[in-house]
């Protein structure tokens, strides 16, 4: 049974051909990879909102600091700092809009790039 089973794997792996693609083909393939100007883009709205989210006061620092930038839980956070998570949420919410407000005033769109 073990022989026939093998066999049968063997005569799959034989058959199973791969698919070439050949040059022109591959040319026509769209590079997703970011343009050196969106690079710089992100990087710069990056930095800005490293700036942003540094002028911010502590207490919303520190829930977008640990949320964002070390990927706790809303749940986890509220363990960490010793308050409810109501009021974790409560302080997200208003240190996104400030970051909101901040990235608008500086003439970034919220989206991304």
């Amino acid at each position: 049974l073990l022989g026939i089973a093998r066999f049968k794997a063997l005569s799959s792996l034989r058959k199973k051909k791969e698919d070439w693609i050949d040059d022109d083909d591959a040319a026509q393939v769209p590079d997703s990879a970011d343009t050196p100007e969106v690079v710089t883009m992100k990087e710069d709205k990056a930095a800005a909102l490293r700036r942003f989210v540094d002028a911010l006061p502590e207490e919303h620092r520190t829930v977008i600091d640990l949320a964002y930038y070390h990927g706790q839980s809303v749940t986890e956070i509220g363990e960490v700092l010793g308050i409810p998570v109501a009021t974790v949420k409560t302080r997200m919410f208003y240190a996104r809009k400030k970051l909101g407000e901040a990235l608008k005033a500086a003439g970034y769109d919220r989206g991304w790039p």
